[in-house]
């Protein structure tokens, strides 16, 4: 492995840690969901006395776990797809497409995160929860985190898949 090979590796196992660490926000925010779902369920059903504004603290506490599911889910291949081209066409056309994905995935993903950042609105805009008036920006700021680190690995994806370009196999290659 040559030393931009084992740069690359090392940035890569960082940014596992991060996107494992906005994981551990969103499995958090799973449990506080969980808890706000049961007490709710609680005070509607049994107590016949909803409570005002949990459905706010659920919106942003959904913020958070998508925050994590993005990151992470992102960087360990949860999410559908089909390998269609690996069975009609050659090594070279799917080498192609796969930059030409995680160029265009890295992108986007950055000008997501860049869009929650600079155009994410708050109180001056009325961009806040309909009952308890939570402000957005502070949970649009987590959800960009997740998007930007989702766009670094894309990037790095990017970056390693050209390294490897003439090898037998990309190291970042979906299994059939």
């Amino acid at each position: 492995m040559s030393g931009l090979q084992s740069f690359l590796a090392g940035l890569d196992r960082q940014l596992g840690r991060l996107a494992g660490l906005l994981a551990f926000a969103g499995a958090m925010g799973i449990v506080v969901l969980l808890g706000v779902t049961v007490v709710a369920v609680f005070w509607r059903y049994l107590l016949n006395a909803p409570i005002f504004g949990i459905e706010d603290i659920s919106i942003v506490t959904l913020t958070i776990v998508a925050a994590g599911s993005v990151a992470y889910g992102g960087r360990k291949g949860a999410h559908v797809s089909i390998n269609l081209l690996n069975y009609f066409s050659s090594r070279g056309l799917t080498r192609v497409t796969d930059a030409l994905m995680r160029f265009a995935t890295a992108a986007i993903s950055l000008l997501a995160a860049y869009a929650l950042v600079t155009k994410a609105c708050g109180l001056e805009k009325a961009c806040i929860t309909s009952n308890l008036a939570i402000e957005h920006r502070p949970f649009f700021y987590v959800l960009a985190a997740g998007m930007g680190l989702y766009g670094v690995n894309m990037a790095l994806h990017f970056v390693i898949g050209l390294v490897h370009w003439n090898d037998a196999r990309d190291p970042n290659e979906l299994e059939d």
